[in-house]
C-alpha cells in the first residue's frame, strides 16, 4: 500500500504526452490548446459604433448642429468621408469613417430638415468601439493548456481560426464485473442484485472531458470470461477502467487477471478512503489500466482523484492544472478523521463559503454522492473545527 501523493506522482510520471491532431475548431470542444494562439487580426478590425445613433466629426466643441450626409450599417458601411460639422446615421456594429470621433445615441438627437440637433456637446470617443480594443494582431488570445470551452471557441473564430491542434481523441474502455450486477435494460432484479450504475457513471465522467467510451462491457465474476474480455479491450484502448473485483475477496479476480493479461503493476492499494483497493498499471507505454472499487461512491471518487488527471493531461492540460477545481471554504461543523489514512468527505458548500458534510459517508451511498457538490480532503487522525478554512474540491 502506498501514500496518495506517491500514487499520483507515479500515475502522472507514467502518463504519455498528448498525440497531436489537427481538427476543425467545432470539434475541439473540451480539449485543451496544445500551443499558444496568437491573433492574426485586430478585433474589431475597424472603429465601430457601439449604439444606434449618429456619428459626428467634432473638433469644435461648440458645435450642436450637424448636417446628415449618409448612413452606415453593419455589413454595409458608409464609404465616403465626412467633414467637421457633418454626421452620418449609424447602427450598432457599423463601420465608422476615420473622421468620426463621437457617436450620439438616437434618443438624444432631434432631426430637422436633414440636420441633427444636440442638447449638449458629446464627449470625444463616446460610444465608439475602438479598432483592436478587444485584442490586437500579435496578442495571445489562447494559452497552451487552456481548456477549449464555448467562449474560447467564439474568441478564436472571431480571429478567423477554423482549425486547431488538439490531442488525438482518447479511446477509453470500461469493464464492470460482479455476479450481482445486472444491465439497466434488465426488466427486474432480485433483492440481492444491483443495476449497473458504475459503467454509466464512469462513461458520463469521461464524456464531460470530451472523451468517448468506445467499449463498455459487463461481465460476471468468472475468471476466464473476465480475462478474455479484458484482453480484447486492451488491444484497442488507451485507458482501461475495470470497476469491481479489485479487492481481496474470494471472487475478486481483477488484480490477478490484469497481471495474467500482461499489465505491469505500478501499485495496488492506496492509503486513502474511499477507493483504498485501487490498482494502476500499464499494458503498454500508451495503454494505462485502472482497477476501481465496485462500490459506486468509491469508484466515482477513485476516478476523480486518480483517473481524471490522466484524461486531462492526455487531452492537453498542463501538469499544474490537473484534477478538480478547488475553492477555499469554512467548515460548518467539527469533523474528525479517526482513520490512519487520508479521508475524502462528501458534502455541500452553502452560500459559497460554508461546507457541511453528508451524514452518511458509506461507499454504497450513491444518493449522498448525487446530493453533494464538493469533497474535502482530511489528513489521517486529525480533528478540524467549525470555522477552520479548508480546501474543497468541486464535484462535476
Amino acid at each position: 500500500m502506498i501514500e496518495e501523493k506517491k500514487a499520483l506522482e507515479t500515475i502522472i510520471s507514467t502518463t504519455p504526452m498528448p498525440i497531436h491532431n489537427r481538427v476543425a475548431i467545432q470539434k475541439a470542444y473540451n480539449h485543451y490548446l496544445l500551443h499558444d494562439v496568437v491573433a492574426f487580426n485586430n478585433f474589431p478590425q475597424t472603429n465601430q459604433s457601439a449604439v444606434d445613433g449618429y456619428g459626428v466629426s467634432l473638433k469644435n466643441k461648440t458645435f450642436l448642429e450637424f448636417k446628415l450626409v449618409g448612413e452606415s450599417f453593419a455589413g454595409a458601411p458608409f464609404l465616403g468621408a465626412i467633414s467637421e460639422g457633418e454626421a452620418i446615421r449609424v447602427f450598432t456594429g457599423a463601420k465608422l469613417p476615420g473622421e468620426v470621433n463621437a457617436v450620439i445615441m438616437q434618443e438624444e438627437v432631434k432631426i430637422l430638415d436633414g440636420r441633427i440637433l444636440l442638447k449638449e456637446c458629446p464627449e470625444d470617443g463616446q460610444f465608439i468601439r475602438k479598432k483592436g480594443e478587444v485584442f490586437c494582431a500579435g496578442q495571445t488570445i489562447g494559452k497552451k493548456g487552456q481548456k477549449i470551452n464555448p467562449a474560447l471557441i467564439g474568441t478564436l473564430i472571431s480571429d478567423g481560426v477554423n482549425q486547431l491542434e488538439v490531442s488525438k481523441k482518447l479511446r477509453v474502455g470500461i469493464v464492470t464485473t460482479g455476479d450481482e450486477i445486472k444491465p439497466i435494460d434488465h426488466e427486474s432484479i432480485e433483492d440481492f442484485q444491483n443495476y449497473d450504475t458504475n459503467s454509466y457513471m464512469l462513461k458520463a465522467l469521461n464524456e464531460l472531458q470530451g472523451v468517448e467510451v468506445h467499449s463498455m462491457k459487463l461481465v460476471n465474476d468468472e475468471r476466464q470470461i473476465l480475462k478474455k474480455t479484458i484482453l480484447e479491450i486492451l488491444k484497442c484502448t488507451d485507458v482501461l477502467l475495470v470497476s469491481g473485483g479489485v479487492s481481496v475477496g474470494e471472487r475478486d479476480y481483477v488484480h490477478e487477471v490484469l497481471i495474467e493479461c500482461g499489465v505491469v503493476q505500478e501499485f495496488w492499494k492506496v492509503r486513502i478512503k474511499p477507493s483504498k483497493p485501487i490498482f494502476y498499471g500499464r499494458f503498454t507505454d500508451a495503454c494505462q489500466v485502472f482497477g476501481l472499487p465496485g462500490n459506486p461512491v468509491s469508484s466515482y471518487i477513485g476516478f476523480l482523484i486518480f483517473v481524471l488527471p490522466v484524461i486531462q493531461y492526455r487531452n492537453g492540460a498542463l501538469k499544474g492544472g490537473l484534477g478538480l477545481d478547488q475553492v477555499k471554504v469554512d467548515l460548518g461543523a467539527d469533523i474528525e478523521n479517526i482513520e490512519d489514512r487520508v479521508n475524502y468527505i462528501l458534502g455541500n458548500i452553502y452560500d459559497g463559503k460554508t461546507f457541511l458534510k453528508h451524514s452518511n459517508q458509506r461507499s454504497n451511498n450513491i444518493l449522498a454522492l448525487s446530493n453533494s457538490n464538493a469533497l474535502v480532503r482530511f489528513e489521517p487522525r486529525i480533528r478540524s473545527h467549525k470555522g477552520d478554512e479548508v480546501t474543497a474540491f468541486l464535484l462535476p
